[in-house]
């Protein structure tokens, strides 16, 4: 590596005279004894300077002073309210209990706490051992209530039967009776015959009344006995589904949080053997301070975020009358709407609401894509004359596609939503769309490399078949053989250097000599350089 020196010689008094008076002439004269050597150090001062520049890391990362196109977007003012993160937390509904449903001894099945049961999925049974007893109990019963039945029918048809022959054998000792009756009008005979066929007519109707009173009574016990055998049925049914409620079931579909200490025991009705829990029952509850209760009740609709970022909407369902003195907060409960993210099936899973702190009002809003995360908090471009401004910005919570921006940039202004990524504050931009700029000439990539008095430095070589660049800059590049040979140019506020390469391609790298022409003082400094080849 050539480095530039330069050397002030050292300049010889003239000799004075002690004794002559120093003349205006004189001090002239002196001042253009030193102007030689003081242009020499300027021109050094110059050279070392144009050198700086040619190293420095602006040079080296923008080399050339290359554009870099970008596309904006004006910062926007919509009417919001400005929300701020509040905690809250999963709340479970209430729980299901599976009971022992008689009692006998029970046997649990094969679960676990955390297993998850659906709904018709046997999960106990109990003996039934003394129900299929009172079952052939009540089935001898019934049986026996059937015969009284068929009994008492049978007893009504015969009572049927002497009603119908006490009512013949009435109607003949009636008209017996008047005959008599005629008779001893005629004293044809006498009254004691009148009396005794008199007597043989009231004792027919009594036995006639006797015999319809028996009827009555066993029409009632007819009713009685299908009674009997209604109610004797209706308890075989009971019981039958008892005994096959001995095989416990679960009622829904849910998620064990809770089973009983033996798995085999025995337990009386009621009993709890486990309980269960639905994995879509929850609701989210947030302890919210009283400042932000009224805004809270007339939003009712918010959104909220799990610990992975995943979103959710949420609804108000109730602010519940429970106030913490000590933190100045209200519950409420929130209704999730869609689905709940696996994240968040868990009984006091965190859970990030966004509530609204103000009423709606004006607020800037700018595109996500415009917002860059640093250190320490977050920034944005804006376009300013061909120029990125870099701004630290105060971000506010997300609208849509948008954040609310709470400080840093105003509405109207020129933010930068692409090609921001590796912007820095000052660098000049182009304003157009990024992803639309047309493809640059294809072929063989090159990165050089140099070392100058300042520190390294690099450019970019783009070797085509029709067009050759440097730096994003037309170059011609004469080739014979592995021999390669082409200036560049690059323009410093002094002026424009040339930058001739000339050196040998070895398979996908580059070596040979720099000549650096353009210098200030006429200075031709030589450098050796490297290159390595990149993609096609």
């Amino acid at each position: 590596m050539t480095l530039l020196h330069c050397d002030i010689a050292p300049h010889h008094a003239l000799p004075i005279d002690p004794e002559t008076t120093v003349t205006p002439d004189m001090t002239i004269g002196t001042f253009r004894q030193w102007l030689t050597p003081l242009r020499m150090a300027g021109l050094c001062l110059s050279l070392a300077a144009a050198l700086s520049i040619l190293a420095a890391p602006h040079a080296n990362a923008q080399f050339g002073g290359r554009v870099a196109m970008v596309a904006v977007e004006e910062a926007g003012e919509d009417v919001l309210s400005i929300f701020a993160d509040i905690q809250g937390r999963v709340a479970a509904g209430a729980d299901i209990a599976i009971t022992a449903t008689t009692n006998a001894k029970t046997k649990l099945g094969e679960f676990q706490i955390g297993d998850r049961v659906k709904a018709g999925q046997v999960v106990a049974q109990q003996d039934a051992s003394d129900l299929r007893l009172r079952l052939d109990l009540l089935t001898a019963q019934l049986a026996e209530a059937k015969l009284r039945l068929t009994q008492t029918e049978q007893g009504m048809a015969d009572d049927l039967v002497m009603i119908d022959l006490l009512e013949a054998q009435l109607d003949l000792l009636s008209r017996k009776a008047e005959r008599a009756n005629t008779l001893a009008t005629r004293n044809a005979v006498s009254v004691d015959a009148v009396d005794t066929a008199r007597g043989a007519e009231i004792r027919a109707r009594e036995t006639l009344a006797q015999r319809r009173g028996l009827l009555a009574a066993k029409s009632i016990q007819k009713q009685l006995g299908a009674a009997a055998i209604d109610r004797i049925s209706l308890e075989i049914k009971a019981l039958k589904a008892d005994i096959a409620d001995t095989s416990i079931t679960a009622p829904a579909d849910g998620q064990i949080v809770f089973i009983q200490a033996s798995r085999i025991g025995f337990n009386r009705t009621g009993d709890v053997l486990m309980r269960t829990r639905a994995t879509s029952d929850f609701e989210v509850e947030a302890d919210i301070p009283l400042e932000y209760i009224g805004f809270v009740a007339m939003t009712r609709k918010l959104a909220g975020t799990d610990s992975s970022g995943n979103r959710l909407g949420l609804q108000l369902r109730v602010i519940l009358p429970i106030q913490n003195v000590r933190t100045g907060t209200q519950t409420a409960r929130f209704s999730v709407t869609g689905e709940l993210p696996r994240t968040l099936r868990a009984e006091n899973a965190p859970v990030t609401l966004l509530v609204p702190t103000t009423s709606p009002a004006p607020v800037v809003v700018v595109s996500k894509d415009a917002v860059i995360p640093v250190s320490g908090g977050h920034i944005l471009f804006v376009a300013e004359e061909g120029v990125a401004v870099q701004r630290r910005i105060r971000l506010g919570n997300a609208a849509g596609d948008k954040f609310v921006i709470l400080d840093g940039v105003s509405p109207g202004e020129l933010v930068i939503t692409r090609g921001n990524e590796g912007l820095v504050d000052g660098k000049k931009i182009k304003i157009g769309d990024p992803a639309l700029r047309p493809a640059g000439p294809k072929g063989e990539k090159w990165t050089l490399n140099w070392n100058t008095r300042r520190g390294p430095a690099s450019g970019e070589l783009l070797i085509g078949k029709d067009k050759s660049l440097f730096n994003d800059e037309p170059v011609e590049i004469v080739r014979a053989g592995n021999d390669i040979n082409f200036i560049g140019k690059l323009v410093l506020p002094f002026g424009v250097l040339d930058l001739d390469f000339n050196g040998t391609i070895d398979g996908d790298s580059m070596g040979g000599k720099l000549t650096i022409r353009g210098l200030p003082g006429g200075n031709t400094p030589v450098v050796d350089f490297t290159g390595t080849k990149g993609g096609n």
